[in-house]
């Protein structure tokens, strides 16, 4: 078998109920064009943790086996995604004196404020997945937006730093070692969400992302065309499950999930006296269906304040021009958009995968739970593509553009200890020493962590006066 020498890009999105795996080629214009995507039930995540490395490997290597068989590839490098409440951002702020003695900004000056940045050291329990300038500043307090020819004695600059616990790094990375898998790149999936969604004359204007996972919710700020906020709440539509649980009892998450799919509103829409049927066999059940949106709107109202203080949190809710985007598979709950814009006063829209990706697969992308996936595979394609192996041979299938030298042992997947020191895919920069003692006080006070959750049925279509059947 032939494989056919393409920019393949591998993203890999394990969520709380599924794994997806993406493979695209980066096309002449810059343009994913999709190769194959495979979704594959999954268990063993909690609010985005591994939690069971094997149920998680499994369902990796399910997802894996069948793009690899779709395509005739074997799949050695991957880009992934990592989300929870132990990812989060923080912002720090720090200075350096203009060297020109005519006080004129130069970039070496912007080069050495860089410098500093990357000594930063994170909390022995962390560890900096990215960091970059929000904002520069003259000795005034003048934000600059372009620093570089403007006088001033000193430059200051806040750069926003993207943290994960190592902990919880480390289980994911386990998870793709024992698939075979090298751990290409790893980032923060609201630092990504928006590369599918949103222009960059959107991110200029403002506008906050909201993916609406299974087990987290991602939330990403952005203004002037920088990534100002990125956090992850440990709450999702799987809230939306449990509290139909409770509410109807006795039912298996499986009946739960279609029932909140066929049913699923986030805002009452029916009368009182309104019922849904739940048959199985020859028993029916009966259950009171605006008794059961008044429980979805009630959890979807709170996952929607939450949000909306995290965006006046970061000072710029009258700056987001562009307002809220939804995304996720949360989003396909109806008049989600509707309750979104009456908790926060915000534009709200719902959308999925639409920059970037090849306009004749806009179907093929649609689902607003792929929207990850291939915003992933977007930012996989900056970073370099992911050589693959030919099925009937081990010569590599090397990339031609957008990708650098790769090394046998980038190749292949080598054999690793469980005990080997997980900290090697840290970028260049960021495993330098920290500062002086008072800085790294500092430091530790700008990280400082935040405050810290079935019998199956058959279903008959018969409608009856003043019922609804489910």
């Amino acid at each position: 078998m032939t494989v056919e020498k393409k920019n393949y890009v591998v993203a890999v999105d394990i969520g709380s109920s599924e794994v997806v795996v993406a493979v695209g080629s980066l096309t002449d214009s810059n343009i994913i064009h999709i190769e194959a995507i495979a979704r594959e039930a999954a268990e063993g995540m909690v609010a985005g943790l591994v939690d069971n490395n094997q149920l998680v490997s499994k369902a990796l290597k399910s997802a894996i086996d069948k793009v690899e068989s779709a395509l005739g590839i074997k799949i050695t490098d991957a880009y992934a995604t990592l989300s929870g409440k132990f990812v989060r951002s923080a912002r720090y702020t720090d200075h350096v004196f203009v060297k020109d003695v005519e006080n004129c900004i130069s970039m070496q000056d912007i080069k050495s404020l860089e410098e500093r940045m990357n000594n930063v050291k994170a909390p022995d329990d962390e560890y900096i997945m990215d960091s970059y300038p929000i904002e520069y500043k003259n000795d005034s307090g003048v934000k600059l937006a372009r620093p570089v020819g403007a006088y001033s004695k000193q430059l200051s600059a806040t750069y926003n730093f993207i943290l994960c616990e190592r902990a919880a790094k480390d289980r994911l990375r386990r998870v793709f070692i024992n698939a075979g898998i090298n751990l290409k790149g790893l980032y923060a999936s609201g630092a990504i969400i928006a590369e599918s969604l949103v222009s960059k004359d959107e991110m200029k204007e403002g506008v906050a992302i909201v993916d609406l996972g299974c087990g987290v919710t991602d939330i990403a700020v952005y203004y002037d065309n920088v990534l100002c906020h990125m956090t992850s709440l440990p709450i999702g539509s799987a809230a939306v499950n449990n509290d139909i649980h409770h509410f109807t009892t006795n039912l298996s998450a499986e009946t739960v999930e279609k029932l909140k799919v066929a049913q699923g509103v986030a805002i009452v829409t029916t009368e009182p006296d309104k019922e849904v049927k739940i048959v199985k066999g020859s028993s029916t059940r009966r259950i009171s269906l605006y008794n059961l949106e008044k429980v979805m709107e009630a959890r979807m109202t709170e996952i929607a304040e939450y949000v909306w203080r995290e965006i006046r949190e970061t000072g710029l809710r009258s700056k987001l021009a562009g307002g809220i985007i939804l995304t996720g598979g949360g989003a396909n709950m109806r008049r989600v958009a509707e309750l979104f814009q009456k908790v926060t006063g915000l534009d709200v829209r719902v959308a999925s995968a639409e920059v970037g990706v090849d306009a004749e697969q806009a179907e093929l992308v649609a689902g607003n739970d792929l929207t990850l996936a291939i915003s992933l595979l977007l930012r996989g394609a900056k970073d370099g593509a992911c050589p693959v192996l030919n099925m009937r041979s081990t010569a590599p299938v090397q990339p031609p553009v957008h990708h650098e030298e790769t090394s046998d042992e980038q190749t292949k997947p080598a054999d690793v200890d469980e005990s080997d020191d997980f900290d090697d895919d840290i970028p260049e920069g960021k495993k330098r020493g920290g500062l002086f003692g008072w800085f790294n006080k500092k430091l530790q006070k700008a990280f400082r962590n935040p405050e810290e959750d079935l019998e199956d049925a058959d279903y008959d279509d018969v409608a009856k006066d003043n019922e609804e059947d489910f």
